[in-house]
This record gives C-alpha cells, structure tokens and sequence, in this order.
C-alpha cells in the first residue's frame, strides 16, 4: 500500500508540475519559439547526461543503449519517437508563447482518447463500449468547435496527435524512461545546434538574465516530471496513474482563463461540453471494467 501511495503521489506530482508548466512558457514568450525549443533540447540533453553520470546506472545504459544500436527497426522508431516529441513540445510552447494556451489544454484532455483510438486502429486492441461511445462524443465535440468557430482547432489536434502517435511508437522499445529521454535528446541535438549555429538570429546573449536562468532549466523542468512520472508508473497501476491525468489539462485551462485572460468563447464552450462528457463517459467507463475484473 505505501508503494502504491508514493506511486500516486509522484504521479500527483508529475501532473502538477506539467499543469503549471504554461506559466514557465510563458514567461519565455519573449523568445523565439524555435530557439526556446533547441535550447530546451539541448539544456535536457545535458541534464540527462549528468543524471547518467550520477545516477549510478552506467551498466544499464551500456547495455540498453548496445542493444538500441543492434536493432535497427527499434533505432528507427527511437528517430521517430524523438521528432514527434519536438513537434510536440514546439507546438505547445509556441502556444503558450501566442495567447493560444486554452486550445492547448484541449489537446491534452483530448490526447488519451486519441491514444486509445490509435490503439483500435494501428494495434487492434479491442474497446469497450464505453471507450467507443467516448471517441464518438470526442469527435463530435471537435466537429462542434470548427462549426462554431469556423477553425479547426489545430494545435489541440496537433498536440494530443503528437504525443498520441509518441506513445503509440514507443510501446515497440524496450528501453528504461531514462535511457528514453536520453537517446530522444541527442537524437534531435545535432538539428537543435544547427538551427542555433546557423539559422537562429538571436543567442543567449540578446536575452535577459530571465529568460537565459529559464532557458538553462528548461533541460530540469523537462526531465524531472519525466522521471517522476516513470518511477510513479513503477509503483502504482497504470489506470490509477491514467484516472489523475486530467488534473494536468484542468490546471493548464484554469491558468489559460484565470491568469492569461484569454477567456472562452460561447462556440468554444460548446465543444468543451462535449469533449468533458466523453472523458466522464471514459472513465466512467474504466472504472466500471476496473469492478467488472476485480470480480
């Protein structure tokens, strides 16, 4: 029970710390969102590799990242995994940084159902009826939101998309979290150095002493939720960990109205309705195959 506990809790702890990571973002707004995303690569790259040193798993990593190299199809898909990330976490600050973090939020409570529906389709993992009728009642949600708007909500797609097609191309890698977001860093360093060395029109020199303090933790900010969130699912059940998710989208839509004043209009509501009936219906749902299992 206490190892269930502090699985819960450090799953807790995950999802505040990305619930309030728009307030970080936001505070680099200044920044070039390209420039944001490859310092924040390169600074987790670091972070990682001093983690590496330190954290007393040299062997693990020789042999996970031997293996990696032995296996092409699973190098392949750590490639993959690498660019949909970036896209993801591109998408998201440029968000943030663009008065546009309510739709962000929308992604990420949009982003399970899409994990699940990608299952259905790419894994031909069976769903319940529940599950379906939440995939449905999510996509009429979408399709309200570009009635009533006249927009596709874009970067809600492209966030919950991204990081839907991310985990569904991790589940053919067997490497630790860590070992993980190590090799997904470097992978994506070198085009990160580039772009800065030659394309970026703006260094760390042009910012304030602000926004480089931010920039140099972004590397801290990005791995340290992720390896909360790794040890957590070590420790508790993956549908206790999946039922507190939404606390991470809730805080990033209150932060969105309360704190960023960019409100929500009457089409927008709408479509939330809809989207928040189709996560009830889903957990409603997983609950319900929770009881059915345990009896």
């Amino acid at each position: 029970m206490r190892r269930t506990n502090l699985g819960i809790l450090l799953g807790l702890s995950t999802y505040l710390c990305w619930g309030f990571l728009s307030l970080f973002w936001k505070l680099l707004a200044g920044v070039n969102a390209y420039n944001t995303l490859s310092y924040r690569i390169l600074f987790t790259s670091l972070t990682m590799l001093v983690y590496m040193i330190f954290s007393g798993r040299s062997k693990v990593y020789k042999e996970e990242l031997s293996s990696l190299f032995k296996n092409p199809k699973a190098a392949l898909s750590m490639l993959f995994a690498s660019l949909l990330i970036s896209i993801n976490w591109l998408v998201y600050i440029y968000a943030v940084g663009h008065g546009q973090a309510t739709e962000a939020s929308l992604g990420y409570y949009i982003m399970p159902l899409v994990s699940v529906g990608l299952s259905l389709i790419f894994l031909r993992e069976s769903l319940n009826n529940a599950v379906r009728l939440a995939i449905l009642v999510a996509g009429i949600g979408v399709l309200v939101l570009v009635i009533n708007t006249g927009n596709l909500p874009l970067v809600s797609l492209a966030l919950a998309l991204s990081f839907g097609l991310y985990g569904l191309v991790k589940k053919s890698v067997s490497l630790s979290s860590d070992v993980a977001m190590l090799v997904e860093s470097l992978i994506i360093l070198p085009f990160a150095l580039i772009y800065l060395l030659f394309f970026a029109k703006e260094g760390m020199h042009d910012y304030n002493s602000l926004e480089n303090s931010l920039l140099v933790l972004s590397g801290a900010v990005t791995a340290i939720p992720l390896l909360f969130f790794a040890e957590a699912l070590k420790r508790a059940p993956l549908n206790l960990i999946g039922f507190i998710q939404y606390i991470n989208p809730t805080i990033q839509l209150a932060i969105a109205v309360l704190v960023f004043q960019e409100g929500i209009t009457a089409g927008e509501l709408k479509g939330f309705i809809f989207i928040w009936s189709a996560i009830v219906i889903f957990v409603i749902g997983q609950l319900l195959e929770m009881r059915k299992r345990s009896s």
